[in-house]
């Protein structure tokens, strides 16, 4: 068993940031990589407002992934599932869609769910959790 199987690196992009209290921006483990409950927050200051449309709260959230997971050197080429989870999931699901199309190269789409969800942090309408694989 090499190193990288036996411990896990929990990774914070800014310390202070006020969702650090709840959990880390990527956890390393055992060859996967993990950045769950990715929001359509402002990075540099997690209290601006959110977007109000959801094409642009799915593009936040794309585009936070992509910072969180390029400041150590990943891509979305690794990410092999995606969960989204949508507030009104039967009226936004399409407008989400056309957001999300062409974010992955053609051929390398992951696994992806989205569910419904009743309410979200910070009343944004969608968050997405990534699975990355570093193998």
């Amino acid at each position: 068993m090499d190193n990288r199987e036996r411990t896990a690196e929990f990774i914070t992009s800014r310390a202070d940031a006020a969702r650090v209290g709840l959990g880390s921006d990527l956890v390393i483990a055992g060859g996967w990589g993990f950045v769950n409950n990715v929001l359509p927050i402002d990075l540099a200051n997690d209290r601006t407002p959110l977007p109000e449309q959801v094409e642009a709260q799915t593009r936040k959230v794309l585009a936070n992934f992509d910072a969180i997971v390029k400041a150590r050197r990943l891509s979305r080429d690794q990410v092999v599932a995606v969960r989204i989870a949508l507030v009104d999931l039967p009226r936004l699901e399409e407008r989400v869609e056309t957001a999300y199309a062409g974010f992955f190269t053609a051929g390398r789409l992951p696994a992806r769910s989205v569910i419904g969800a009743a309410s979200l942090p910070r009343g944004a309408l969608i968050a997405m959790d990534f699975t990355l694989y570093l193998g």
